[in-house]
């Protein structure tokens, strides 16, 4: 008696999810179901005891969530270092994002001082300092990617005029 009910409510649920009233639906209260879920969810664990159970999972996932917040603030740099994203053709309304590539492979003096975050034109030591505080964000011992470090390399050699 208890399977055919369960297959019953089954099969009106697939029904209901299924039709177009029920997106529009889902959409205005996407949000209060899944609070609510989450609040019975947790009063149900209460009333049996295992509500450690979500304090043992949150602990186990602490240090997870806390790398991946880390990382995250990275992210605008790594699009404008690898060229993705908004934070690349953002400058200029966009004039940057149709730039030609070199022919040898090398990034330009714009570039270079673009990713670096200084004037083409800037003096030694504030390249320097700029390569120094971008290094010591993405090296890759920090979090950061061999290719972001060769790329900011890159671009201070070519802003010193050092040969490549």
């Amino acid at each position: 008696m208890i399977r055919l009910i369960s297959a019953l409510l089954l099969v009106l649920f697939l029904a209901f999810m299924l039709s177009s009233r029920f997106r529009g639906w889902l959409r205005a209260r996407a949000p209060m179901l899944i609070l609510g879920s989450i609040a019975a969810v947790a009063i149900a664990l209460a009333a049996t005891g295992r509500l450690n159970w979500i304090f043992a999972a949150v602990s186990a996932a602490l240090p997870f969530i806390w790398r991946l917040a880390s990382l995250l603030r990275f992210l605008p740099w790594i699009a404008r270092l690898t060229g993705h994203g908004r934070a690349a053709s953002a400058d200029d309304n966009g004039a940057g994002a149709n730039r030609p590539a070199r022919s040898d492979g090398r990034m330009s003096r714009e570039e270079a001082a673009e990713l670096l975050g200084v004037a083409p034109d800037a003096e030694r030591e504030e390249i320097l300092a700029a390569h120094r505080r971008l290094m010591q964000r993405l090296h890759p011992d920090r979090g950061g990617t061999d290719y972001l470090a060769a790329r900011l390399n890159e671009a201070r050699d070519r802003l010193l005029g050092k040969p490549q």
